[in-house]
């Protein structure tokens, strides 16, 4: 059992990840943000996420999507924190 809780907590950070590289969220501010109070509660609702299989599709669709991912909890966080 502790090995599949493993797994899920390894694929959600995963998750996490190449949500923020999709969106183009600069990392090193999303860090900064409230001296990475902001960071830990974005993984914190992402472990948590009741949208994970939209995300999942999402993520694995072939060409990005031009599509807001408006299911992410996340979403207007990453948004704040995007490069440039």
């Amino acid at each position: 059992m502790q090995w599949a809780m493993t797994r899920r907590v390894e694929r959600q950070a995963r998750r996490l990840h190449d949500m923020m590289q999709r969106l183009e969220v600069d990392g090193a501010a999303l860090a900064r943000l409230r001296q990475g109070d902001a960071y830990a509660e974005a993984r914190g609702r992402c472990l948590s996420c009741g949208t994970s299989d939209k995300c999942l599709r999402w993520l694995d669709s072939a060409a990005p999507s031009k599509d807001r991912p408006e299911f992410c909890p996340n979403l207007s966080l990453f948004e704040a924190c995007k490069k440039g």
